[in-house]
């Protein structure tokens, strides 16, 4: 336990510094250089650092995959993930320095009237995304597209690590609410007719809203039904992925979600949130190996996890941006 708080600590504090430097080299280095090079490292880094993400990660690919998987397999789309999550990783670096409408364009977008659909009813549109392919990227992207966007966002450590992330997310057009935050800023993005973006597949061991989700009972945020259904605001599912050929990124903009004459009672939050789920589960169905869950995504194994196996107490909190796992 000693030693996991003392890498912990460790990793906190490097990540900032970490992240300036490598920004700076950002501008000069070749994206497609860029990913190479953490196509390289990221096996290495899991070997040293990351055996217990990778467990617990490989454990939520079993269920994804189902059972006639090999488990040869499980763990090559496993460790695909790991190295697709590092390529996010440069997606957010890069941020500040891409040249938007250069993003527009390598974009192969589906469900492009369903975002006008959603925008047009006026009463702001909750848009439903998961911790799958580049979510700061479809942020910055669908801004561009020219809907004003807030994205809810998770506090990182250590502080000035997290001023400069969400700066960076300003920069872009993205407008930025903290979940500690509360509804208020929420609700008022919403009645003012804007987007307000959410990920909707953090698992949680208590409250939230019970979905099924590849065929187990887990636990989600219950926030994105229940801003939806409290303001009358559509729920917009969404992501933005890497294409399967490296070039580009494919958009999918899944059909505008509502509750026909729905109210706000429990019910009607828990249908709405598995309509979100279920959308969600479509996506990570084609692309497995850019769901980026590395912690316990269903109860059963949450039990069964909570003891670090020997050899797991060296895991270093990796730089999970709005905590991937």
């Amino acid at each position: 336990m000693l030693r996991v708080r003392r890498l912990g600590a460790y990793g906190a504090g490097v990540i900032y510094p970490l992240h300036v430097v490598v920004s700076f080299l950002m501008r000069y280095v070749p994206v497609r250089l860029a990913y190479w090079l953490v196509e390289w490292g990221t096996p290495l880094a899991l070997t040293a650092f990351a055996r217990g993400y990778v467990r617990r990660a490989e454990a939520n690919m079993r269920q994804v995959m189902g059972p006639a998987a090999r488990p040869s397999e499980v763990r090559r789309m496993t460790r695909s993930a790991f190295v697709n999550y590092a390529r996010y990783m440069v997606d957010l670096i890069r941020l500040p320095y891409l040249d938007l409408d250069d993003l527009v364009r390598s974009v192969t977008l589906h469900g492009r009237a369903n975002l006008e659909t959603a925008f047009a009813q006026g009463r702001g549109v909750v848009i439903a995304t998961g911790h799958i392919g580049s979510w700061d990227l479809a942020g910055a992207y669908f801004v561009r597209l020219g809907p004003t966007v807030s994205v809810l966002t998770d506090t990182l450590k250590p502080p000035r690590w997290n001023e400069r992330v969400q700066r960076i997310r300003n920069h872009v057009g993205m407008k930025t609410i903290p979940i500690e935050a509360g509804p208020r800023p929420m609700l008022a993005a919403l009645r003012r007719g804007e987007g307000l973006a959410v990920l909707m597949d953090k698992p949680l061991r208590d409250g939230g809203v019970a979905v099924a989700f590849f065929g187990r009972a887990t636990r989600v945020p219950s926030g994105a039904a229940t801003l939806a259904l409290r303001t009358g605001a559509l729920v917009l599912p969404a992501a933005l992925v890497h294409a399967p050929n490296g070039a580009g990124y494919i958009g999918y903009l899944g059909e505008p979600l509502a509750i026909a004459g729905a109210g706000r009672s429990a019910q009607d939050v828990q249908a709405l949130a598995q309509q979100i789920m279920t959308w969600l589960e479509g996506v990570i169905r084609e692309y497995p190996d850019q769901w980026y869950m590395f912690r316990p995504m269903w109860p059963a194994w949450q039990a069964a996890a909570q003891p670090a196996a020997a050899g797991e107490r060296g895991d270093v909190a990796l730089p999970l941006m709005d905590s991937p796992g």
